[in-house]
Formats: C-alpha cells, structure tokens, sequence
C-alpha cells in the first residue's frame, strides 16, 4: 500500500512538473509489461521445476502459518498459510501459499500426491493445486506478456 501512495505521489509531482500524461501512462505501461514478463519469468522456472520433480503419495498434516517452526518458536520473514503434508515420516511446506478461497474443498482430501524436486538441500513440494496454478499462470502470463509486446511494436511504429 506505501508503494502504491508513493507511486501515486511521484507521479503527481512529475505531472505537475510538466511532463505530459501520455508519456506517464508509457511509464505505467512499461511497468506493468515488465511485471508481466517477470511473472512469466517465474511461471516457466516452475514449470521446469515440475518437469524436474517426482511424485511421492503424502498425507496432509493441514494448513497452518509459517510463522512459526516445528518447535513452535517464532521464525523471522514472510507470514503466510501454507499446507504441510507428511511425505515419508517428514513433515513439509508446500512452496506456494494456501489458497483462502476454497480452501476446504481444495485442501479436503488427506491422502494425495505431492511432487517434489530437491536442489541442493532444499526440498520443494508442489501439490495439484500447485500445479494448477503453475500451468494456469504460464498460459495466462504468456498471452499477456505476448499481447503487451505487441502492442509495445504497434505503438512504437515496428509492427
């Protein structure tokens, strides 16, 4: 919310420096067209992450903050819910946060399969609803992106 009234406010001073509000709309549209292409960006990282994985059947533990370890003490950084599910007598976060609407049809059935990738030491669990955010997003931003590009080359004359 802060960026947001800060972008607002930076923008009301260069209006009211002079610059034209054609060319503060390109500004917009040029950030948004890059946001767009960095979602992109991390929709196809994931898709090669699930090309990578391997499916393992689990069980979800449940949806719970990640504010907190599995001693119970406070950990630093972002709070959000996500689903635990036990894969081979460990306990493990899902990658992506658990989803608020629906939430007990999507996350309703204990016995699953889940698909794990390991880089390194760090494990990463993507559950169907994962997956189906992963391939939803990367068509989605893909026609978006591509959509933004070309209207990018209309309005600079090269298409």
């Amino acid at each position: 919310m802060e960026l947001l009234i800060g972008a607002i406010a930076v923008f009301g001073l260069l209006y009211l420096l002079g610059v034209e509000v054609m060319t503060l709309l390109s500004i917009v549209q040029m950030i948004l067209t890059a946001a767009t292409v960095l979602f992109l960006i991390f929709f196809v990282v994931c898709d090669i992450l699930l090309l990578m994985s391997k499916k393992y059947p689990a069980q979800l533990v449940g949806v719970r903050s990640t504010q907190t370890d599995e001693n119970g003490e406070q950990k630093k950084g972002m709070m959000y819910k996500a689903a635990f599910y036990l894969v081979g007598g460990e306990e493990m976060r899902n990658w992506f946060p658990a989803e608020n609407v629906l939430k007990k049809r999507i996350y309703e059935r204990t016995d699953c399969t889940v698909r794990i990738v390991s880089l390194g030491k760090k494990r990463l669990v993507f559950d169907r609803h994962s997956v189906v955010i992963v391939i939803t997003g990367t068509v989605l931003m893909g026609l978006c992106s591509i959509g933004l590009c070309v209207y990018w080359l209309i309005s600079l004359g090269l298409l």
